[in-house]
């Protein structure tokens, strides 16, 4: 009632004003999660993907000649791959990303999961490659700022930050040695009967392909 609001203290009121102004946002954090569950599947996939549809094709015609077709067992692939992933490891990246950077409430988490889902989202319309968890991390850090901006209450855990950026460092230069040692051990079997000319100008086919 009105005289108990009024023993409150300040500090007690405000708190109970901001839950009072969170609480609305809870039910919509699904809609953002479903949106960015749904550029993150259609960014991410596609990037797995699209590399996989071009090897398959220099292979099949020795070239590949402008947007390759993506067979659906490709696209079968891609979907299961990022399904077992999120289902091994994706509790770990939710803890880091979702708790451990900095503090998020439902209007933060909100506010984070439809900016990182916007930038997707425009981005795999321009046919930029991005990846869906830097955008999320950036859009937390973003959050946290803002808030320090606007209340000098935002606080950023730059441990787990750094540990992140020296992830995604590690992550292109691994990456690549990876692709080379599974093309070297496998090229073999793809080239067998056919001159080591041929496979070259294959293989020099599809990483033009892939590059462009």
């Amino acid at each position: 009632d009105l005289r108990d609001l009024r023993d409150l203290t300040d500090s007690e009121r405000n708190a109970l004003q901001r839950e009072g102004a969170e609480k609305p946002f809870v039910p919509l954090l699904i809609l953002s999660a479903l949106v960015l569950a749904f550029a993150h599947g259609g960014n991410d996939v596609g990037n797995a993907v699209g590399p996989l549809a071009v090897i398959v094709e220099a292979i099949n015609n020795g070239n590949v000649a402008g947007t390759p077709e993506i067979p659906l067992w490709a696209l079968i692939i891609g979907a299961t791959g990022f399904v077992v992933g999120i289902a091994v490891l994706g509790e770990r990246t939710i803890s880091t990303v979702g708790g451990k950077i900095t503090k998020l409430t439902p209007t933060k988490s909100f506010a984070t999961q439809m900016g990182a889902a916007v930038a997707v989202l425009t981005s795999s319309v321009l046919g930029l490659p991005v990846s869906t968890s830097h955008c999320l991390v950036g859009a937390v850090v973003g959050i946290g700022i803002a808030d320090r901006c606007m209340s000098g209450s935002g606080e950023l855990n730059f441990a787990v930050l750094k540990k992140i950026f020296i992830g995604w460092a590690v992550t292109i230069p691994l990456a690549m040695l990876v692709s080379v040692l599974v093309y070297w051990s496998l090229s073999p079997a793809f080239f067998a009967g056919g001159s080591d000319t041929n496979a070259t100008a294959v293989g020099m086919n599809t990483t033009t392909a892939i590059c462009k």
